[in-house]
């Protein structure tokens, strides 16, 4: 698949070549993501880190060998810290649901996202986050009719163009439900705990106090 992909799409993989090689030039700052966990969660666990060159399919992901970078996808080598950060956040995540909903999977991608941006100093998909915090009554109000399914479509990993909505505004509203929750807590390290080990993404929901005025006026 990988010959196929390098094949049609030669100009593409040409275009980011000077990019994969100035990833390294960042191995500094990714460590130091792994020590600023180390301070918020002691228990972390710290896997190797690949930076391979897929077929434009994936930017990172995290399996039980250690953390996969696609370094074909990175846009340029100053976002790639915090990339690291996210998947070493979801390596670190406990009890991912079977067949998640979509609450479920963007309180787990949010989680991720807002960890990973607190470990290395930098955010997550600026259009997403931008485009959420400027309609956010509508789309809170759209979420919490859609939340209790496990169809995630026009909120994670693709749109229907139904409107002019960017890709994974899941992740966004993950991320105001986590920092909400974060900002609750009286003890931080305790909240980062739970984040990392949640095993009821309602009641997390709940105690966010993110989407109450929104679930209030659906029932």
């Amino acid at each position: 698949h990988l010959l196929e992909v390098v094949k049609k799409r030669e100009k593409d993989y040409g275009k980011v070549r000077a990019i994969t090689m100035q990833l390294t030039t960042k191995e500094k700052q990714c460590r130091s993501t792994f020590y600023a966990l180390k301070y918020w969660y002691p228990e972390a666990r710290f896997p190797p880190v690949y930076f391979v060159i897929g077929a434009f399919n994936s930017g990172g992901t995290a399996g039980e060998t250690g953390v996969y970078i696609g370094a074909e996808k990175q846009a340029d080598a100053e976002g790639v810290p915090y990339v690291v950060a996210h998947e070493l956040i979801h390596f670190q995540q406990k009890n991912w649901p079977e067949n998640p909903t979509l609450l479920q999977q963007s309180i787990m991608e949010g989680v991720a996202d807002f960890l990973g941006e607190l470990i290395s100093g930098r955010a997550g998909d600026d259009k997403a986050m931008a485009y959420g915090d400027q309609h956010e009554e509508r789309l809170c109000e759209e979420f919490v009719r859609r939340m209790d399914g496990t169809d995630y479509q026009d909120w994670l990993y693709g749109v229907s163009g139904k409107d002019d909505r960017p890709n994974d505004l899941g992740y966004w509203m993950g991320y105001k439900i986590t920092r909400q929750y974060f900002r609750n807590s009286p003890d931080k390290k305790q909240a980062v705990r739970e984040m990392l080990n949640i095993k009821d993404h309602k009641d997390f929901l709940d105690k966010s106090g993110y989407l109450k005025k929104y679930m209030r006026a659906g029932k």
